[in-house]
């Protein structure tokens, strides 16, 4: 092997454990978030392996070709992102970790130059640190590009459970519901308040649905139309629907846009839309 590169390899396989105990002891230092608490103990063995996986990984750069350990160090990184994600763990402390365990390996680079007694010359020396740079770089873009992806997955199924919380069809009686909207209605909650409406009413065998809008402080011309579609997809299914808590200034607006209520059964307030039905709503 060119530049003697098996032999560095093989001495830092040697030291993998080594490495390793000085990178835990400076997550112990740093109260990293890393250094996950469970019970008041550290999770040490789960650790240990992504680390030692990590170096593996990082050190096939010295004796595979690249397509080699450009495939196996790119799959990890995803791995890593996917878990530091998931766990919370800042991207910030994320690449400093890496910077830190690169550092720890680059030292023992140097060790192992030191020991070997001059056998290296510096054209080895640059050539490995540029390799082992090389490999971070590698993981470090792969880290990167796939934790920003896991962590908007993540915050869109935040964003629709919390869409999906906030659209719930409460059933009053046998086979009427009212549907209480809240806060302002972009495009992507009114589909999702579409879908979620027509499965409670389906699963709740509703016949009628009051859709009360006193909550919502802003119906543009996309959201009306999106409460129209909600309305003619619940009639499909056999839904009556009703309207009811239409403020006075998106009223107005409604007006100014043209959008045509007049088809629509639309009540005051709830307690008035129920109280045509024969139910009774107790204030306070």
């Amino acid at each position: 092997m060119s530049d003697c590169k098996k032999e560095l390899y093989n001495y830092l396989n040697e030291q993998i454990e080594s490495m390793a105990e000085e990178w835990l002891k400076t997550l112990n230092t740093n109260k990293s978030t890393f250094y996950r608490i469970e019970e008041g103990q550290p999770i040490k063995e789960e650790l240990i392996n992504s680390y030692h996986t990590l170096i593996r990984n990082v050190l096939h750069v010295f004796i595979s070709e690249e397509s080699v350990y450009r495939t196996s160090i790119s799959e990890w990184a995803v791995k890593v992102a996917k878990q530091r994600s998931k766990d919370l763990v800042p991207i910030l402390e994320s690449i400093e970790q890496l910077t830190c365990v690169k550092s720890i390996l680059i030292k023992y680079i140097q060790k192992f130059a030191e020991e070997s007694g001059g056998n290296f010359n510096v054209s080895n020396m640059f050539n490995w640190l540029r390799l082992t740079n090389y490999a971070f770089d590698i993981f470090t873009n792969i880290f990167i590009e796939y934790y920003d992806k896991f962590k908007l997955q993540q915050l869109s199924a935040q964003q629709e459970t919390i869409y999906e919380l906030s659209s719930p069809v409460i059933p009053i009686t046998k086979g009427i519901g009212v549907l209480p909207l809240l806060g302002d209605i972009d495009t992507q909650r009114a589909n999702i308040i579409m879908e979620t409406t027509l499965k409670q009413c389906n699963n709740n065998n509703m016949e009628k649905l009051f859709i009360d809008l006193s909550g919502v402080p802003i119906i543009d011309t996309m959201v009306a139309q999106q409460i129209f579609h909600v309305i003619h997809a619940l009639n499909l299914i056999g839904v009556t629907a009703y309207l009811s808590g239409l403020r006075p200034e998106v009223a107005q607006t409604a007006i100014q846009l043209g959008v045509d209520f007049s088809r629509i059964p639309i009540f005051n307030n709830l307690a008035s839309a129920l109280s045509r039905l024969g139910i009774t709503v107790i204030e306070g």
